[in-house]
């Protein structure tokens, strides 16, 4: 991406994290560009988008995103156009085409002719290809004026989606009617099929981006398979792995789907093409009955243990709620599984999660650091950091960190006013635990049955003194005695 893109990019998500206009004074600042440069940017980007402008303008307030549209413009930004690419699109086409047919070379002419590029242009992309293909253990191997891409299945189907972008950003209910994904339409309403099987089968529900992680997988499937025949498969599964796999609940369903794929393209394939299936089950986040558990395995829970603590250290907050460690734990059972198998699932949220939990995001990258080294794992990726990252960002905006207040009501009989109060306070502060519902002629006897007891909420004046943090509200819990409430919640966290 050029600096130009990029900083349009930053501008934008900017814009999408305020609410409010955005003066330019602010935009230099965070851009760290020359108000000619601020304006210029946004004039291209308003330009560039056909439906009016992106950005609103106002005479001594500033700009603001017209979120509407900006939610619009994100989805076009990731459709193939037509027409002229530009050299890096041209070396994207070139190895998609070189992978879909590997081993097996493809003349240079073949792939080049329709760019109408010379000698020097068609070295220089071999060799930024050449190294593009390193990250995947694959080799570009010229011979006789032909090239040809060389390695293991499991790595050339890794470079075939990641670098195919459109894999990344595909919307699966958007594949049936969107003609301009040029995607095999039979192919994508078999595998569609498929998908919808495999949830009958599981009575699961498998959601994004985990769907369309295994419908890149079948579809590069069906491609590849076409292209090259079985037998260059090198790639072996060792009996332990196998047998284990067969005893999964997974596994029968990995097979008949393979099966219908055998049957679709009337030819026979590997018995690996069911583990590499079975790979992209198991790393799959999944809601159903299968899915719903609260318990773990020990890797499992000391890697979801371990981000908790990381995170309680990093952000200098408690998060300690179980419903927490029951969600991340049920993320940290498949992403182990992907970090095992080297699946990756593209995060199509990363940018704006970078921008709006900036903080969460950096600790999570932090601890993930530390988790990888700790349990001997893969390097975490950015796309899983933010994963994890909305987790905590969740448990944060709903209070889940906060450990409960353990609370007394009281009132002069203990009963009618006080229970009106207890139904008010429950509703509008989660973090409040009401232990009991007493009378003031209880008090002695409170103290001593609730010792645990942190704070008292009365609708009448206390005279005699108690050694806990006491509140005077009214049995309306007007606005005012909320503001007060929230304030003595602070102190209560903040004393501790």
């Amino acid at each position: 991406m050029s600096s130009k893109r990029k900083r349009e990019q930053e501008l934008l998500m900017y814009l999408s994290k305020k609410q409010d206009f955005v003066t330019s004074e602010e935009l230099m600042e965070v851009l760290d560009v020359s108000q000619k440069t601020v304006y210029r940017l946004i004039n291209k980007i308003n330009n560039e988008y056909v439906d009016g402008p992106l950005i609103l303008s106002e005479r001594g307030r500033g700009y603001k995103l017209d979120y509407e549209k900006f939610i619009n413009y994100q989805k076009g930004l990731n459709q193939y156009k037509d027409g002229q690419y530009t050299p890096h699109e041209r070396r994207i086409r070139i190895m998609e085409e070189l992978l879909l047919s590997s081993p097996k070379p493809i003349s240079v002419y073949q792939l080049f002719s329709h760019f109408h590029v010379g000698e020097s242009v068609i070295f220089n992309d071999e060799q930024i290809m050449s190294e593009v293909l390193k990250k995947y253990n694959l080799v570009l191997e010229r011979k006789n004026r032909t090239l040809a891409i060389l390695g293991e299945e499991a790595n050339i189907r890794k470079a075939i989606k990641d670098i195919n972008e459109i894999f990344n950003v595909i919307d699966i209910d958007d594949l049936k009617r969107n003609k301009e994904l040029n995607f095999n339409r039979y192919d994508v309403f078999f595998i569609l099929d498929q998908l919808k099987k495999i949830e009958e089968d599981l009575d699961i529900t498998i959601p994004y981006p985990y769907n369309v992680n295994i419908f890149s997988h079948l579809y590069i499937l069906l491609s590849r398979t076409r292209k090259v025949p079985t037998r260059l498969y090198p790639d072996k599964i060792s009996e332990q792995v196998l047998e284990n796999m067969k005893n999964d609940i997974l596994y029968p369903v990995a097979k008949e789907v393979i099966q219908n794929i055998e049957k679709y393209l009337n030819s026979p394939l590997p018995e690996i093409e069911i583990y590499f299936l079975y790979q992209y089950l198991v790393s799959s986040r999944m809601q159903g009955s299968i899915a719903k558990t609260s318990t773990f395995s020990a890797d499992v829970v000391n890697v979801t243990k371990t981000y908790i603590e990381g995170m309680s250290s990093c952000l200098g907050i408690e998060l300690d709620s179980q419903s927490l460690f029951v969600e991340l734990a049920n993320h940290i059972k498949p992403m182990l599984n992907r970090l095992q198998h080297n699946i990756r699932v593209k995060n199509s949220l990363l940018s704006q999660i970078k921008v709006t939990y900036e903080n969460v995001f950096n600790a999570v990258k932090k601890v993930s650091e530390m988790v990888s080294e700790r349990f001997n794992l893969p390097e975490i990726n950015d796309d899983e950091n933010g994963f994890i990252t909305l987790y905590f960002a969740k448990a944060i905006e709903t209070g889940q960190h906060l450990r409960p207040i353990k609370t007394l009501i009281m009132c002069t009989t203990g009963i009618g006013t006080s229970e009106l109060l207890q139904a008010k306070v429950s509703k509008k502060f989660p973090e409040i635990e009401i232990v009991d519902v007493i009378s003031t002629s209880n008090t002695q006897k409170s103290k001593d049955k609730y010792p645990e007891a942190e704070l008292i909420l009365s609708t009448v004046h206390m005279k005699e003194d108690v050694p806990i943090p006491y509140l005077l509200v009214s049995a309306m819990f007007t606005n005012d005695d909320q503001d007060r409430l929230r304030k003595k919640i602070e102190e209560i966290y903040h004393g501790n």
